[in-house]
């Protein structure tokens, strides 16, 4: 079944575009459907739900338009921000910055900006710190994150990436001090996938300590746990071979 036909199954609204916005921001499908769901219902293009005066311009759960959000804008800094559209745009700079592209109030261009906020903080901080602070700080911040944690397992078993399950193809369990083809090409996979902080040497083909770094970097950011998980990256076993698959490692 493809991407579109399982989020669309699950209750992910304008599943295709999903499909495409989250690839247009460099995000997890899985994490995308997640901000969906959690914020608005699978993707709904509504006001969200803080206590804010609504001045009667829009109401609280109801759809988003051009001409109640014009409105909305133009009195946010007497009434505060809402939050609005698929992702729950709520952070001023957030909104501003989605009208920057064409409006905050529009579907598509909502959706995107979020995307692109969540892969921002997960590229920084790692995925459960990344949902935290896509909501905001404190102990609801806290609980947000460990719900969407436990969202975005379910989501990865939909749609098949899941770092939780064991891998399709049957890999060695690699080890630090390792070497040989796969190590290099373990190795050169990351340095190519993920240059923000990959930079091996790779010519030695070795497992060493660098390559430890890299691959709890990796796990950190990638959110992958359970049984075969050295904290420190001195393994790689089948939910870090899930993990790397479902970034494209062949």
């Amino acid at each position: 079944m493809a991407a579109a036909d399982i989020l669309t199954k699950f209750g992910t609204k304008r599943a295709t575009e999903v499909v495409e916005l989250a690839a247009l921001a460099g995000l997890e499908l899985a994490a995308a459907a997640t901000l969906l769901e959690k914020e608005s219902g699978g993707g709904d293009n509504v006001y969200g739900h803080d206590p804010v005066q609504t001045g009667g311009f829009y109401f609280m759960g109801g759809p988003v338009t051009k001409a109640n959000y014009t409105l909305y804008k133009k009195h946010r800094a007497t009434l505060g921000a809402q939050g609005v559209g698929p992702c729950q745009l709520t952070f001023p700079g957030f909104q501003d910055r989605a009208d920057a592209r064409g409006g905050c109030f529009d579907w598509r261009v909502n959706a995107l900006v979020g995307f692109e906020i969540l892969s921002g903080n997960i590229t920084a901080l790692g995925v459960q710190k990344g949902f935290r602070a896509f909501n905001g700080t404190g102990p609801a911040a806290d609980k947000y994150a460990t719900d969407a944690m436990n969202k975005l397992r379910v989501w990865r078993e939909r749609l098949n990436g899941s770092p939780s399950v064991a891998p399709p193809i049957a890999r060695p369990l690699l080890k630090e001090n390792d070497s040989g083809p796969l190590v290099l090409a373990v190795q050169k996979f990351m340095n190519r996938t993920f240059p923000l902080y990959s930079h091996l040497e790779v010519v030695s083909k070795i497992y060493g300590p660098e390559t430890s770094k890299v691959i709890a970097e990796f796990q950190r950011r990638a959110g992958v746990s359970g049984a075969g998980v050295s904290a420190a990256g001195r393994q790689i076993g089948p939910p870090t071979w899930a993990a790397l698959e479902f970034f494209g490692f062949r």
